[in-house]
């Protein structure tokens, strides 16, 4: 089980900050899903018949419908994720070719390294979940845009796939 610290909703879909501190059963979403760890210790996610370490050096990504779990381990320290469920819609709303995020090959690997921008965004967007109360909801959809961009920029394949389904 997992709770849930503080969770925004909207057209962009969901962003929430979770508490990890028991398992997730294998499931899907119809959002592509970036999982960023906020705070505590390194965890991991199931994605593509393997694990994939989340860390304060790495995320995991997850393509829409695509199969994952949570295998919390008993006694195992907490973890606070970042967790983003993007609506495909959202994203195809603010630049078009983005509607690419909903191919189940958007990203291509399942755990990336990210960069110190990637983390500065992820600490400043985790800080606004939990300090900034007053964050209206345009200055907050700006934030978690920044924040897919740079991982979209750096690990989907958004541009190929914009250029199979412009020739299809």
């Amino acid at each position: 089980m997992s709770s849930v610290g503080r969770i925004s909703r909207g057209q962009l879909g969901r962003v929430a900050l979770r508490d990890m501190d028991g398992p997730l059963v294998t499931h899907v979403h119809s959002q592509c899903h970036v999982l960023l760890k906020a705070s505590g210790a390194d965890t991991y996610f199931g994605v593509r018949d393997g694990l994939q370490p989340l860390t304060d050096e790495t995320a995991v990504l997850v393509n829409t419908w695509e199969p994952h779990f949570y295998g919390h381990e008993e006694g195992a320290p907490e973890t606070v994720i970042l967790a983003l469920y993007i609506e495909p819609s959202w994203l195809a709303s603010l630049e078009g070719a983005l509607a690419s995020s909903a191919h189940p090959r958007f990203f291509l690997q399942s755990c990336v390294e990210i960069s110190p921008v990637i983390r500065r965004l992820t600490q400043d967007l985790t800080a606004d979940l939990l300090y900034d109360m007053a964050l209206d909801r345009e200055a907050a959809e700006e934030r978690v845009f920044d924040l897919m961009i740079a991982v979209i920029d750096q690990f989907s394949e958004w541009r190929s796939l914009r250029s199979a389904l412009r020739a299809a």
